[in-house]
């Protein structure tokens, strides 16, 4: 058993005996009544509400839209309008367009034509109380000045795994977006409301860089053509005329919603390879090629402003000593881990790149040379106390570094600073190793 509640409300005896078995035997518990009468007097009485009623239209006593009235009622009386509704399924010989636009103002979710075929009950109810997200991670929202109308496109994309919100009109549909903070992948927006037409919404929402590209669909009950020329003029993707047939809206939704998929796949794809291009393989940090990209960018930036540069340049001491004793798989080893150090005592906006074999880069914004000091001695005195091991072994190793900046040094552009930072570096080394030194100009 699914433990989910089925209302069958047909006057045909065969009819409900046909339903309830196809029900029962995909796990649903049934219960049957043979009008609209009967069927609100056993919801009333209750304990639960049944999570769906399949309904007929043309019955005895009182009808299928009388009871969609009634229930509607008794929804507005308790001023619960979004949790409480039950998805109410017609099943009716009568299907016509009159009728699902009359089922439409009364928010039925959907249509089922007599005779129906084998499973079309079952697998119209499992898509209604069991909906298939084919679009997880995606959000829509949805403006329409009715409240109706607005549920049941909710209810719609919901099935299908849309995160939706909603907006009574073009005015609270902006604020929406402001306030939202991920992305849309889709708008639908009636056209004639209160505050703000769709077509001037449309307009706006095309003057924003981040919303251009996203799919904006327009629902209405106006036709004229000159309407949907303009509605298209100023930014629309799609149009649909109320009242529309739930498959017709979920075929067009779905055409716009996979083609966004694809571009976000793109997009993802492409920054996925963007960042390896930009990384060391083996540390991960950024390479030299990126890292000299960041130099032109930070350095030019630094000489507009009159901003604070520092660099420093690490080189790790007799690593080659490690590779020889202890193999590459742990040399390996260290460098990840002194990447890790380095890395994880950087600020965001420190850019630490892999320079060379055991060589380390880092460019520091808006940092002078007293504090690019006081971080490169830090990471020395967190690698002179650090262990590597593995295994098979237990080493320690320290580090050179030599710091140049650019206010203190004035180079005349950002190679020569690098080169300062090496010279500090060479300086360090000469004199003992595992020392940090300054730029000097002294020879």
């Amino acid at each position: 058993m699914n433990g989910k509640t089925i209302l069958i409300v047909d006057d045909s005896s065969t009819m409900r005996r046909i339903i309830t078995r196809e029900l029962e035997e995909a796990g649903y518990t049934v219960l049957a009544a043979e009008n609209g009468m009967e069927a609100l007097v056993m919801i009333e009485w209750m304990d639960k509400n049944p999570d769906l009623i399949t309904l007929d239209i043309d019955m005895p006593v009182m009808n299928g839209f009388e009871v969609c009235e009634r229930l509607l009622e008794k929804q507005k009386q308790r001023g619960d309008k979004q949790q409480t509704r039950i998805p109410i399924v017609f099943v009716s010989a009568n299907d016509t367009l009159e009728n699902r636009r009359r089922g439409f103002q009364l928010e039925v979710t959907d249509f089922i034509s007599k005779p129906f075929k084998q499973n079309d009950i079952v697998k119209m109810v499992n898509k209604i109380l069991f909906p298939q997200e084919q679009f997880p991670g995606m959000t829509a929202l949805v403006i329409d000045d009715s409240f109706s109308v607005r549920r049941i496109i909710s209810m719609i994309l919901r099935r299908i795994g849309i995160t939706v919100l909603n907006a009574a009109n073009g005015l609270e549909g902006l604020k929406t977006i402001e306030n939202f903070p991920g992305t849309l992948d889709l708008i639908i927006t009636d056209y004639m409301m209160p505050e703000m037409r769709g077509d001037e919404f449309c307009k706006l929402i095309r003057q924003n860089p981040i919303l251009d590209q996203v799919p904006l669909f327009v629902v209405s009950a106006f036709d004229d053509l000159d309407l949907l020329l303009s509605l298209f003029k100023s930014g629309a993707t799609d149009y649909l005329h109320k009242p529309f047939i739930e498959e017709e809206l979920l075929a067009r939704v779905e055409i716009h919603l996979r083609a966004r998929q694809y571009i976000n796949q793109v997009e993802k794809l492409n920054k996925k390879l963007a960042h390896l291009a930009s990384r060391d393989g083996l540390t991960t940090l950024y390479n030299r090629r990126y890292f000299q990209e960041a130099l032109d960018r930070e350095f030019t930036s630094a000489i507009r402003h009159h901003l604070e540069l520092s660099c420093i340049l690490i080189d790790l001491d007799f690593f080659k000593k490690i590779n020889d004793s202890c193999g590459h798989a742990f040399g390996d080893l260290v460098l990840q881990e002194f990447a890790t150090i380095l890395s994880t005592r950087s600020r965001e906006s420190d850019i630490c790149a892999r320079y060379g074999g055991e060589e380390f880069i880092v460019l520091l914004p808006h940092t002078n040379l007293e504090s690019a000091l006081l971080f490169a001695e830090e990471i020395r005195s967190s690698l002179e106390l650090h262990v590597f091991k593995d295994t098979e072994h237990r080493r320690q190793i320290s580090c050179s570094i030599g710091v140049a900046s650019l206010q203190d040094h004035t180079p005349i552009n950002e190679d020569k600073l690098v080169n300062m930072a090496d010279k500090a570096l060479y300086d360090a080394k000469k004199l003992g190793r595992n020392q940090v030194r300054r730029y000097s100009a002294e020879k």
